[in-house]
């Protein structure tokens, strides 16, 4: 009889659906834990050496356990199979929102996922400035065998002040450098090639396409074709205090310019 107590209390510590710490006798009582979601029906819930709950895998060959919907289904055994139940008496309507939250949870879970790889630091990271290369260059910038956008990253990844995520500034991320503070007082940036593209100046084959504001994505030399760059530039304003200055527009920068670009990451 006895043995029978400790196998239903230990059945009843891995399926209810309240979140207490099961233990021995007159130790840890009414303690809560945090109760991991275990992935799939090749997982069950269990303890690691130290005590605290973790998920396994199931052995090979053992029989899987049903994967229950997170809020509105408990594990509940018959005393010969394992089910999913539904936990207390909430009305359909209650239930389909609640397997919702969970549809939403796993999906935000699997976008921030894809966003952490496309962006190691996660969402939250900016780029912001990191320095300037010791080479110019006109509105043609070529870089690692290749002219163009790519070529302004490899340039700005050779910057000793740079790591190897390092390209081409945008306007944007100059923006975040001096609202973040990394341009300060103390900061001098000169004058330096940026990318903006804001289909405010069209000229000549570039109407609505936003080739005027970056030297056609950085692939143009000269000054013929109505083309023009955007450079940014640290450093006082007529207020004495430091600010950020852009140039941008017809006559403002033009592609034939010899400056360094600003680089960020």
């Amino acid at each position: 009889m006895r043995n029978e107590l400790k196998a239903s209390r230990l059945l009843a510590c891995l399926i209810a659906p309240l979140l207490f710490a099961c233990g021995q006798e007159g130790q840890g009582a009414g303690e809560f834990v945090e109760v991991p979601k275990c992935a799939g029906a090749n997982q069950v819930l269990s303890t690691n050496a130290a005590g605290q709950l973790i998920c396994r895998d199931l052995p090979g060959g053992a029989a899987g356990l049903p994967d229950c919907n997170k809020f509105s289904e408990a594990l509940t055994s018959n005393g010969q199979t394992l089910s999913c139940t539904n936990r207390n008496n909430e009305s359909s309507d209650s239930v389909t929102a609640l397997n919702n939250l969970e549809k939403s949870e796993l999906l935000i879970k699997e976008y921030t996922d894809r966003i952490s790889r496309i962006m190691p630091g996660g969402p939250a990271a900016r780029a912001v400035f990191c320095g300037v290369t010791t080479q110019t260059t006109n509105g043609a910038i070529t870089g690692g065998g290749v002219t163009g956008i790519a070529g302004a990253a490899a340039l700005c990844k050779t910057v000793a002040t740079c790591n190897q995520n390092a390209r081409m500034c945008t306007v944007y991320d100059m923006y975040h450098s001096a609202a973040l503070g990394v341009a300060n007082a103390t900061t001098s940036i000169a004058r330096s090639w940026v990318f903006m593209a804001s289909w405010m100046h069209n000229g000549g084959d570039t109407i609505n396409n936003g080739l005027n504001d970056n030297c056609g994505d950085f692939t143009y030399p000269t000054a013929d074709k109505a083309w023009y760059g955007t450079a940014v530039e640290w450093k006082n304003a007529s207020t004495t205090a430091r600010a950020m200055h852009f140039y941008s527009g017809p006559n403002a920068v033009r592609c034939s310019a010899v400056l360094p670009i600003a680089c960020c990451n």
